[in-house]
């Protein structure tokens, strides 16, 4: 029988419309069986569940054990049984890793080809495999992935690396700017094999000094060499963190000694910074960098920069620098416009831009609407999901195993196989899938589905309102907008009651333990860890914090919701010293990723749910604040507090 995971659920052959076949109880014995390592006991249970949806996982675990010793015929006939599942695709990432360290090549590249998602482990083994079975673009085309690649690599991915120094494709040029990466990530191995390519000896102490002590290197600079010009842009990318201001004297002293191409460089490490600090400076630095090649994220601080200070003119400078796919996406597009807001010549074009984008109703959709002087009305018309489409959810093995595996409480591989089987879904089955999703309570992957739509939508679904009696009680109590409420749990948890992030935060609203426990004391409750998971005493404790947040921060919804996000002080922090922000400048300008999208999206949120509240038009810049005042004061509070969910985003894009 399926294992009751909450109360209420139906079962699954009655949800589904599918005949029981083997006992689940099967499933899960094969399960355990395999984790044991119970060979004997696996293949009876394997056996079992031949004809039942359970099979394929009963195969993979007898595969999967035998996995280094297998033959290729046993992995085909295992991708030929089960065509188009999860399992297949993982079964097939696995054995292309045994036939990688094998150093099969032929065999490998004949399944590689079928492996729908790629991870880079696979592709430096592709990669091999090709340039050994004769393929010469191989290793070219794994210069432009890997060679300027900064972040760890995964095991095959260092010989791909041995093999291109070893052939003919590597020029001078290119072994310098990978020590440059080495030296600027403190990888002094890397850094002193690449300088011996160069025919430099660089010691392990001149490498030690610049990143224990970069000001005393900076202070007696050797920078006639090439080498020296390195170890000076690594020491000042160091220092810049420790003061920038000192580091910047230090630069302009010497700057005239580096060629044209070095000296940009070196205005770029301070300027990236300095945006990252949200310093006004930033801008000018920018210029004197923009000959160097920069990727589009380093481009992309370059325009948050000048939004914050609104130097409308260097906003539209730096979009052109812009890739040309990066120039369209939603967020470029509005802010060229609102660049050219000021221009009267441009007012067609900008109309023409903003009319675009307010087809859609996302963050910039919202924005462009209200930017041509009009409000969010209503939502679109719900599309009705009929008994055919529901028929073809239920019909699809994939979707049947994956709400099994949810009913059985294994998450992790049930949202697996949903991703799995909505990968190309169509509209109706996504909204069919959305619904049955919802009907167990699997609120998260019901909104994954139906977020996903193209042409028809269900705004219902996408919008779920579970636990109403709970958020719009307390949200009332408290004097709290439930709209807000909602679009803050929808982005923080998706309504998954048991969420819990990497840094400890836990429940619907994603409260951090230190917060939980405060705000329980300021109500006099009692409160143990676990209460952090139970729906009200969640939704109680984070409606109270929020709208504690709400008024440190001046009844700021956007300060607030950073707040919450990244802490009070950041919010406080982000504010402008000494004069109001247009909410929309402000939101971009906040130099945490996480941060800056979560805002969005939470108030994106916000405005749908008061649509669906019948809360009348709406416009998103009005539900924002509009204006951002100037900083005041500072927000006290506890090092541990909310603020730590963000402890591990500070330096992000």
């Amino acid at each position: 029988m399926l294992k009751s995971v909450m109360s209420g659920l139906i079962s699954l052959s009655l949800l589904i419309g599918m005949d029981a076949q083997a006992d689940d109880k099967d499933f899960l014995a094969a399960r355990e069986a395999f984790r044991t390592g119970d060979s004997i006991a696996l293949a009876e249970y394997s056996t079992k569940l031949q004809g039942d949806i359970w099979a394929v996982y009963a195969d993979y675990y007898v595969l999967s054990q035998q996995l280094k010793q297998a033959d290729p015929i046993a992995v085909i006939n295992f991708l030929q049984k089960y065509p188009d599942t999860w399992l297949a695709e993982k079964l097939r990432g696995e054995w292309l890793i045994v036939l990688g360290q094998r150093q099969d090549w032929q065999n490998y590249q004949q399944f590689y080809t079928g492996l729908q998602r790629p991870q880079l482990e696979h592709k430096c083994y592709s990669y091999l495999a090709r340039a050994n079975t004769g393929d010469n673009t191989a290793l070219a085309e794994a210069r432009q992935e890997l060679w300027l690649n900064t972040k760890s690599l995964p095991t095959p991915c260092p010989d791909v690396l041995a093999a291109l120094q070893q052939s003919t494709i590597l020029s001078e040029e290119d072994y310098w700017w990978r020590l440059r990466l080495a030296l600027q990530r403190n990888d002094k191995a890397v850094a002193r094999s690449l300088a011996g390519k160069l025919g430099i000896d660089l010691s392990y102490k001149i490498l030690d000094q610049i990143y224990t002590s970069p000001s005393v290197y900076l202070a007696k600079p050797d920078v006639e060499t090439a080498i020296g010009h390195e170890l000076y842009l690594s020491a000042l990318a160091r220092y810049s963190r420790q003061n920038l201001d000192k580091a910047v004297n230090y630069w302009q002293q010497v700057e005239n000694r580096f060629n044209q191409e070095d000296r940009p460089y070196g205005w770029r490490i301070l300027a990236l910074l300095a945006a990252k600090r949200q310093d006004p400076r930033a801008v000018d630095w920018f210029k004197h960098s923009k000959t160097v090649f920069w990727p589009d994220e380093d481009k992309e601080w370059a325009i948050r920069s000048a939004i914050r200070i609104q130097d409308w003119s260097s906003v539209l400078a730096f979009i052109n620098l812009l890739s040309a796919e990066k120039q369209q996406e939603r967020a470029w597009q509005y802010w060229r416009a609102r660049a050219m807001e000021g221009d009267s010549s441009k007012s067609k074009f900008v109309q023409a831009i903003f009319n675009g984008l307010a087809v859609d109703d996302d963050y910039y959709g919202l924005l462009a609407k209200d930017r041509l002087g009009g409000k969010i009305a209503s939502r679109p018309q719900n599309y009705v999901v009929t008994e055919q489409d529901k028929k073809v959810v239920r019909d699809n093995v994939n979707i049947q195993r994956a709400l099994g595996l949810y009913l059985l409480d294994l998450r992790t591989e049930a949202v697996r196989e949903w991703n799995w089987a909505l990968r190309n879904a169509n509209d109706k089955f996504l909204l069919a899938a959305a619904e049955e999703a919802t009907n167990v309570r699997w609120y998260d992957r019901a909104i994954y589905a139906a977020e996903r739509t193209k042409k028809l939508h269900s705004y219902n679904l996408r919008y779920l309102t579970p636990y109403k009696e709970v958020v719009r009680g307390y949200s009332q109590e408290l004097g709290v907008d439930p709209a807000w409420v909602y679009g803050l749990i929808r982005q923080e948890s998706r309504f998954v009651v048991d969420a819990k992030s990497s840094v400890g935060a836990g429940g619907l609203m994603q409260l951090m333990p230190s917060t939980a426990q405060w705000v329980a004391n300021r109500l006099k409750i009692p409160y143990h860890a676990g209460m952090v998971n139970e729906i009200g005493t969640n939704v109680r404790l984070g409606t109270y914090y929020i709208n504690h947040v709400f008024k440190q921060l001046g009844s700021q919804p956007v300060l607030a919701t950073a707040g919450y996000n990244a802490g009070p002080n950041r919010a406080k922090q982000w504010q402008h010293p000494t004069q109001a922000l247009p909410v929309d400048v402000y939101t971009e300008s906040i130099p945490f990723l996480e941060t800056r999208d979560y805002v969005k999206k939470v108030m994106t949120n916000a405005v749908h749910y008061a649509l669906g509240f019948g809360e009348g038009a709406q416009s998103i810049t009005m539900r924002m604040g509009v204006k951002i005042p100037p900083r005041t004061g500072k927000v006290v509070e506890s090092k541990d507090s909310q603020e730590q969910k963000q402890d591990v985003n500070t330096d992000n894009n």
